[in-house]
C-alpha cells in the first residue's frame, strides 16, 4: 500500500514506509527528522502537537 508523508506530502512506497511510535507512517528522512519532536517519545513533545 502506498502513503503520503504527512510532512512533506510526497508519496511513500511500502518498502520505504517508517512507522512511528505516535501512528504516523512517513518517509525515512521525515521520520529522522520527526524523531527528535514526536508527540509521544521525546523531551520536545509540544512541537510534535503543533505538527498537524
Amino acid at each position: 500500500m502506498q502513503a503520503r508523508c504527512p510532512l512533506c506530502r510526497r508519496p511513500v512506497p511500502g518498502d520505504a514506509q517508517r512507522w512511528c511510535r505516535c501512528g504516523l507512517v512517513m518517509d525515512s528522512r521525515c521520520y529522522d527528522a520527526h524523531r527528535e519532536w514526536c508527540a509521544v517519545s521525546s523531551v520536545d513533545a509540544w512541537i510534535g502537537a503543533l505538527e498537524y
